[in-house]
């Protein structure tokens, strides 16, 4: 994957706080200076869906032989980034008539939607079972071609508890690291892979290691683009199992393209179900993720913050699971948590327990596909009656490090397309013909042009 960067970022003027310089022939100028009276993040965009005057849009046919700064200037656009492996490109415009006008030209040009995490009000409980962590001693370790790629808010990679635990992520904002200025990402990593008896503190699968993707600023808000390139970048990275936390109401056809792509590589996207909305919270009610809901303290029922979703195929606990926190300030500090560990009711927590359960279940089995993959988590589950909030039921980390596969009678990943078929990618790129069953972990971003799935390249 190559992602085409043309200076000044305008993602990076709103995330990172600090507009890049450009001379004043500089054909972007413009856009650098719609974000100047922006505030520092994503915050300034309170109340609204969607980036004003930002547009992601995939050119269709002979339309995308050109460059998309020719394409721009000749539509009344900006052109700002793109992600080439998907042919999606992040436009500004200034003028809303410039959008209608390119209609026919494109497969889709939609707003550059807003998501966000979900904290819903804390209780304070500390969790006296093990449900969520049942057991941390009986997970097997994960190799490390099988670690999990976070999209969140970033990682502290300074953390004492996480060491040797994270891989080099990336940001997709525009800035130069992956810290953790939230603190909802450091609160994810160690939820999964984090072991510290003294404070309390068993991850579901502490031989494991994750991917941080900062995709998400401070106050825990993204966008399709930044979370769409983050899982683009996961891919590339090597991740093998992908876990989304921030959701929004609209769905956005450019990160259906991101997520149909990690599905068609056989690469399980992991979301909660939702985020406390009372609508319909996308991506967990998308058929392409796994949707993971979250229970109470108990382990025997919905928490207070669960969706009212039928789009569930399994339930974690979400609450009063104490894990790691940033060593240094981080805005969930308002909430009266304090630097190093700590722990927070959300429903992201459930979905990294189950994404932590599919990357060991990817080692235990490296042949699975998709819907094989979830057959197994499902079967490992401890079932609970027929509520359908919690899916399958309760994840049991014990079952799942035992679990076998069963013959999987439909090829279906909550009802979307397994990856073993021949066809196209979001209608731009191939898949194999050829499915062995399982393949080659990648291992960086370095050897990613070798593997068997590539996109066409421009001319230009």
């Amino acid at each position: 994957m190559k992602l085409k960067l043309i200076p000044p970022l305008l993602l990076a003027a709103v995330l990172s706080g600090s507009l890049v310089g450009c001379s004043a022939g500089n054909p972007l100028d413009p856009a650098s200076a719609f974000r100047t009276n922006q505030q520092n993040n994503f915050a300034s965009f309170q109340g609204q869906q969607a980036v004003p005057n930002e547009y992601l849009i995939k050119r269709s046919g002979v339309n995308y032989l050109e460059s998309p700064e020719e394409f721009a200037q000749k539509n009344g656009l900006l052109f700002v980034e793109e992600i080439q492996d998907l042919g999606v490109e992040l436009f500004q415009a200034n003028d809303p008539s410039a959008i209608e006008k390119i209609q026919g030209m494109v497969e889709f040009a939609e707003p550059n939607y807003l998501r966000s995490i979900s904290l819903p009000q804390q209780s304070g409980v500390q969790a006296q079972s093990v449900y969520h962590r049942q057991s941390a001693s009986e997970s097997a370790p994960i190799a490390i071609n099988n670690y999990i790629g976070l999209i969140d808010t970033g990682v502290d990679m300074s953390h004492p508890d996480l060491q040797g635990k994270l891989l080099a992520g990336h940001n997709t904002l525009g800035g130069g690291d992956v810290n953790d200025d939230n603190g909802h990402g450091t609160y994810l990593a160690g939820v999964a892979v984090a072991s510290d008896a003294q404070q309390q503190i068993s991850g579901v699968t502490p031989g494991g290691k994750v991917l941080p993707i900062k995709a998400l600023d401070a106050n825990g808000i993204g966008t399709d683009y930044s979370i769409a390139k983050g899982i683009m970048t996961a891919i590339e990275y090597g991740a093998k199992v992908i876990v989304l936390s921030a959701s929004g109401a609209q769905q956005g056809k450019a990160l259906t393209a991101a997520i149909d792509y990690a599905n068609r590589m056989n690469i399980p996207i992991v979301a909660p179900a939702g985020n406390g909305m009372a609508a319909a919270s996308f991506p967990g009610n998308y058929r392409g993720v796994l949707a993971v809901n979250s229970m109470d303290i108990s382990g025997q029922r919905p928490a207070p913050f669960a969706a009212q979703s039928a789009n569930v195929t399994i339930s974690a606990v979400a609450q009063g699971i104490r894990s790691t926190l940033p060593m240094r300030s981080f805005s969930l500090s308002r909430m009266g948590l304090t630097p190093g560990f700590g722990q927070l009711e959300t429903p992201a927590a459930a979905a990294m327990q189950a994404a932590a359960a599919l990357a060991l279940i990817r080692t235990r089995q490296p042949q699975l596909n998709l819907a094989q993959m979830r057959q197994t988590l499902i079967q490992s589950a401890d079932k609970l009656g027929n509520n359908p909030a919690l899916g399958s039921g309760r994840l049991n980390m014990a079952s799942v490090n035992r679990g076998t596969v069963a013959p999987v009678a439909s090829q279906s990943y909550n009802r979307a397309p397994a990856y073993p078929q021949q066809q196209a990618a979001y209608g731009y790129a191939t898949a194999p013909a050829a499915y062995s069953g399982y393949a080659a972990p990648q291992q960086a971003a370095a050897n990613y042009g070798s593997y068997a799935y590539q996109a066409p390249r421009r001319a230009y």
